[in-house]
């Protein structure tokens, strides 16, 4: 995701990596052509000064914070006035019969197809689902967005499943 706002920026924007796992920064640099700041640490004890950037993108991560709500009101901290912080993660629908099968897809079946894709380095999909259960309801996600942000637009796909959401300070 760094890397597409890069583009969109024609390469004039400052990155920050962030991640909890040090492993994941590891091999990063090499995926850039200007390398970008690595900073190890948890989304509820951001070590970034208030109003430090202008956006905060997270993929596929924020479901992993231990505390949801702190670690929005870390983001909400970070970003300047007028900053935006944007989500890109599984969405868990509101609808309860289109929540089973969400469920029983990431329980069941990714699991599955990622072994036969993958072979056991696929086993890692299965927790997923883990991240998953601890998630909140699309509807309640967004609320727990409004309790800082000033304006959340909230667009999901495959029936609630997936959701890009752009929160905005």
């Amino acid at each position: 995701m760094s890397k597409t706002a890069m583009k969109i920026c024609n390469d004039d924007l400052h990155v920050t990596l962030y991640d909890p796992l040090r492993p994941m920064l590891k091999n990063t640099s090499r995926l850039f052509a200007k390398t970008p700041a690595l900073t190890c640490g948890v989304f509820e004890h951001i070590p970034f000064r208030e109003e430090n950037f202008d956006a905060v993108i997270c993929g596929y991560s924020l479901r992993d914070a231990i505390s949801l709500r702190t670690a929005i009101s870390e983001i909400h901290r970070v970003l300047k006035k007028g900053g935006r912080f944007v989500i890109v993660d599984l969405g868990k629908p509101d609808n309860p019969l289109i929540r089973a099968g969400v469920s029983f897809y990431l329980r069941v079946f990714l699991p599955v197809i990622a072994l036969a894709a993958g072979g056991k380095l696929g086993l890692k999909f299965a927790a997923l689902y883990d991240t998953y259960r601890l998630w909140p309801q699309n509807k309640k996600l967004e609320s727990l967005l409004l309790e800082k942000f000033a304006r959340v637009e909230f667009d999901t796909g495959m029936m609630g499943g997936a959701v890009i959401v752009a929160a905005y300070k």
